[in-house]
């Protein structure tokens, strides 16, 4: 009877939420698509731990397979695997490093936990290649381009394997370097990232002849050096530029060099940084735009701060000093998931912008959504009918626009703000794309996280 009356209550609370509202004129139709679905075969809409119904979307073996093929691909360029490799492992890579490590953490697979330390292991020793059979660069502290922070958040592969090495499950695990040295030099990275210097003295790191191979000289303008002062005199990263992907990729860097070193000195400037673009980044609708002068709810933008706040929330729990911060973070969470369950499409995907349903779907923005709702309900933070609904959709559509390689299809480019529509509608449409397999992974992750927790001795997960 209890159990009837939730479902009864849910179903209710859910018609209030989709015909109390005026919807907006671009709102997509018929909006508001969740539902609670009855029943799919014998297994509840809802239920996130069970999927008999459809073997084939497994998390736990789709994990497996998303693993294996991001360890077989070269690294990427820029995300994008049809192109010549990078010279160097690229942020969406680092991101699906660290998606497939959470998997193969929580399913326990050891084989590929294995398989990732010497992915990792070929690119510090130089056996893997750039295109033209040069290693790969892994300097990138010294890189001089303007898009620094997406090459420091390289040093939270290494943080990532210290952070797990002490622990007895990894035992069978063959590390090629010591924790000290994996440590040592993620923590440079995570360093820099706050260590502020005048401007001769940028001048000076940038252009050492060690490590400028570029022949480009770097000479900071004075403008350039006000910008990055005017954040580090608030306690911020001077690599703070605003632009919605970088909330992620310094809070990923800090939060991972914090897990590794136990120094709250990094979560306290993760949790200070987030905050910052959680307030100059918002629009009207309880989603971000892209950037202050691109006001366009991009899904794979929305998508960073999604998980972001997700991976926040979680770290947080339970901490009383951060309770402030929990709190502002919880609000801001809440209304973007709600906001986001809104503008659901009927398939369970989100659209390439959020808030226009008839544009194309975007893969890579959707598995971080659906991430987010994940983990909401596994958590407790979210209604487990509502969005644990909408989180199964999801997943199984995500796995319908995976090739028989796992590959995922629809994944929008590499993209710069722009404050176009038509610039957005018209970003290639790439496949296997690490954008999007690292958000895939991320939901593999949170899927066989919650069976494991739920149902610890279960059948399935790996041995």
């Amino acid at each position: 009877m209890t159990s009837v009356y939730r479902k009864i209550t849910a179903v209710a609370a859910g018609v209030i939420f989709l015909f109390g509202c005026t919807p907006e004129k671009e709102y997509p139709a018929p909006g508001g698509n969740w539902n609670t679905g009855g029943s799919e075969g014998e297994i509840d809409a809802w239920n996130l731990t069970d999927w008999s119904d459809k073997p084939s979307v497994d998390p736990i073996v789709v994990g497996r397979h998303l693993s294996e093929r991001f360890v077989e691909i070269p690294n990427s360029n820029w995300g994008s695997i049809d192109k010549s490799p990078s010279s160097f492992v690229t942020y969406p890579d680092v991101c699906a490093y660290l998606g497939a490590f959470w998997y193969a953490e929580a399913a326990g697979d050891t084989d590929v936990i294995q398989q990732l330390v010497d992915k990792y292991n070929d690119v510090i020793t130089g056996v893997s290649k750039q295109a033209n059979g040069n290693p790969l660069v892994t300097d990138l502290l010294w890189r001089h381009e303007s898009n620094r922070v997406d090459y420091y958040i390289f040093g939270a592969i290494a943080l990532h394997i210290a952070s797990i090495m002490d622990d007895p499950a990894y035992s069978g695990v063959t590390f090629h370097e010591t924790k000290e040295s994996y440590l040592k030099f993620g923590l440079q990275y995570a360093d820099s990232q706050w260590e502020f210097f005048d401007i001769e003295g940028f001048n000076s790191r940038f252009n050492s002849p060690e490590y400028n191979k570029t022949g480009t000289l770097f000479k900071m303008s004075k403008s350039d050096y006000d910008r990055w002062k005017s954040y580090a005199d608030r306690g911020y990263s001077w690599q703070t530029r605003l632009w919605i992907d970088d909330m992620f990729m310094i809070t990923a860097l800090q939060v991972q060099a914090y897990f590794a070193s136990g120094n709250k000195v990094y979560l306290d400037r993760a949790v200070h940084e987030m905050r910052l673009y959680l307030d100059e980044l918002p629009g009207d609708k309880g989603l971000y735009y892209h950037s202050p002068s691109a006001k366009f709810y991009w899904a794979r933008g929305n998508g960073w701060m999604a998980v972001g706040m997700t991976e926040m929330l979680r770290i947080l729990a339970g901490r009383d000093e951060y309770a402030e911060d929990r709190n502002v973070l919880m609000n801001k969470y809440i209304s973007m998931m709600s906001s986001l369950l809104k503008y659901q499409k009927s398939d369970g995907l989100w659209a390439q912008l959020v808030d226009y349903g008839t544009m194309w779907t975007e893969t890579s923005g959707s598995a971080m959504f659906a991430y987010a709702f994940i983990q909401g309900v596994a958590n407790g933070w979210l209604d487990e009918l509502i969005y644990g609904t909408a989180s199964r959709r999801a997943w199984k559509q995500l796995n319908s626009y995976l090739r028989p390689n796992y590959d995922i299809r629809e994944v929008c480019e590499g993209t710069g703000a722009q404050n176009s529509k038509s610039w957005y509608e018209n970003r290639k449409r790439l496949v296997g794309d690490t954008h999007g397999q690292a958000g895939m992974l991320w939901c593999a992750f949170a899927l066989t996280d919650l069976k494991k927790k739920t149902e610890p001795d279960s059948a399935g997960l790996s041995e």
